[in-house]
């Protein structure tokens, strides 16, 4: 989880101000008592909430996103979560049922006809080894090598000259390097007072918590993908 952890913080970090946004936000909803932290109670009623991620809302999964010899969530995990709800990370579809940290296999006929990531069919690779699965497919790559094949099936699709200029350096371009306007503290330096520099929520909690929509920012954020998507480089 450790990896998926600083995979989400580099996303975040580099992020635009408006998502950095929606994601204290998440946090925001999320930690019902104000306490920056939160609860197993606080995330199973929150997940619980939104048809799209009860599968997320169990204690084990609590306790994988948590930090070891933690009790409860701190920022840092919830964007975690925040990513894994935006990436599609998926749990087994094997027998284990468990949440895949690394590679696992995926059925090729149901990701090339899949209209999201809730109908592909995805196996740990325990559980894919020792055939702990059922399903009426029999074609499965590894996530790395599905994305390599989809690559490569999309370059034969080009035109020469289109690969031609792909492979060619940009020119006058300026790589955007401002990020003071984050909501966030973003280093883990020491300061010279020796306070605490954990990442925590520095924008105000809105006032009026009655009157928003708890679900509001999980929704934005399963729309999400084609603004990360315009920002990232992309291959399919």
């Amino acid at each position: 989880m450790e990896e998926l952890r600083q995979t989400a913080f580099a996303y975040y970090k580099d992020a635009p101000e408006q998502i950095r946004r929606w994601v204290d936000e998440f946090f925001l909803e999320m930690d019902h008592d104000e306490d920056d932290q939160v609860s197993l109670h606080e995330f199973l009623t929150y997940m619980e909430m939104h048809e799209d991620c009860t599968h997320l809302s169990n204690p084990r999964f609590f306790d994988e996103l948590k930090k070891e010899g933690s009790e409860e969530l701190d920022f840092l995990d919830v964007v975690t979560l925040f990513y894994i709800v935006y990436s599609g990370k998926p749990f087994c579809n094997g027998d284990c049922k468990k949440f895949v940290k690394g590679v696992y296999f995926t059925c090729v006929k149901c990701f090339d006809h899949a209209s999201d990531a809730a109908n592909t069919f995805n196996v740990c690779t325990a559980c894919y080894v020792d055939g702990k699965y059922v399903h009426g497919h029999k074609k499965f790559l590894d996530n790395f090598l599905l994305l390599q094949t989809k690559r490569m099936e999309a370059l034969n699709q080009l035109p020469a000259s289109s690969i031609h200029e792909s492979k060619s350096p940009e020119s006058g371009r300026t790589s955007e390097t401002s990020n003071n306007s984050s909501s966030r503290r973003l280093t883990n330096e020491p300061s010279s007072s020796g306070a605490s520099t954990e990442v925590v929520p520095v924008n105000s909690r809105p006032k009026n918590r009655a009157g928003r929509k708890a679900l509001k920012t999980i929704e934005v954020l399963l729309a999400l993908g084609n603004i990360f998507a315009s920002t990232q480089c992309t291959i399919m």
